[in-house]
């Protein structure tokens, strides 16, 4: 049924609402590409690497595929074992690309900064897995300049069942929304407003054909905005679009919806300032909470 091979590398979304064992993907080696694809669009990328080692670290939970142009290290979602990636992209003089999940990365720098780690000279941060709210995106911005000569962030969308990675954006329109583009290898169609990806192999045929992610998609110049707001409720961005720098300095980014109420968990060791604030662990006791797992948004 499922025509499973020896040696096959499959890969689970870190959150689909496909939850059934077929919704897989089989990870293809040396497909990834996910930094040459990005030089290609914005060559300042390639300048900033300029051919030199990159030292990739991958904080995300799943699997990614191989990175063959460059050294490797698994974190397994273990800030520890991040920091120490970190600090040896320092003392090598590697230029380090970092991927992660936005939440668990920017609490993951934050711990880092605080114990006074150093950070590379080069650094580029590759996000995805849900939105990347863009207060928080210039809170971590303005956290990391003062720490890195070169610092660049791209954000990804991908869906498991078709590959990691598909369309990527470093750019946000007038309202913050990110604006997608797709990679060389991907169609992207919009039927009736749903996003449709289709994946090409290197000689043109279809790996996958149309595939529905389940958002929404419209044009913007030569790229796409994606919207889903049964991942992103209305009420919750614009909640987390008035929060300030020092909001995010105490907020994880958790939160929970309960009507016309939001509930908000504070990182470790912070204390509630206002009634809809919670300390880290009354969130996670009433709620449940995993770096894992994705926000809930809805």
């Amino acid at each position: 049924m499922f025509d499973l091979q020896p040696s096959d590398v499959l890969s689970y979304s870190a959150g689909s609402t496909q939850t059934g064992p077929e919704g897989f993907r089989r990870v293809q080696p040396d497909r990834i590409g996910m930094l040459g694809t990005a030089e290609d669009r914005w060559p300042e990328l390639a300048e900033a690497f300029d051919g030199r080692t990159t030292l990739f670290i991958n904080a995300y939970p799943a699997t990614l595929g191989r990175f063959t142009a460059g050294i490797s290290v698994d974190t397994y979602l273990s800030p520890r074992v991040l920091t120490r990636a970190l600090k040896l992209g320092k003392a090598a003089g590697h230029p380090v690309i970092l991927v992660a999940q936005p939440l668990f990365l920017v609490d993951a720098l934050m711990r880092h900064l605080e114990a006074g780690h150093p950070l590379p000279e080069t650094l580029m941060l590759q996000v995805g897995g849900y939105v990347f709210p863009p207060t928080l995106e210039r809170m971590l911005g303005e956290l990391l300049r003062p720490h890195v000569e070169r610092l660049f962030l791209v954000h990804y969308f991908g869906a498991a069942e078709v590959d990691a990675g598909v369309l990527m954006a470093r750019e946000r329109n007038a309202d913050g929304e990110l604006i997608y583009h797709p990679r060389p290898d991907v169609d992207v169609a919009v039927d009736g407003g749903r996003l449709l990806l289709s994946l090409r192999a290197p000689d043109g045929s279809l790996i996958m054909h149309r595939f529905a992610t389940g958002d929404l998609a419209t044009p913007c110049g030569d790229g796409w905005v994606i919207h889903n707001p049964r991942r992103l409720h209305p009420d919750v961005q614009r909640a987390m679009d008035g929060w300030s720098r020092s909001d995010w300095r105490r907020r994880t980014g958790y939160v929970r919806r309960d009507g016309e109420r939001i509930w908000i968990q504070l990182r470790q060791g912070e204390s509630p300032r206002s009634a809809a604030e919670l300390e880290h662990f009354e969130f996670a006791r009433r709620f449940g909470f995993s770096w894992l797992e994705k926000p809930y948004w809805r």
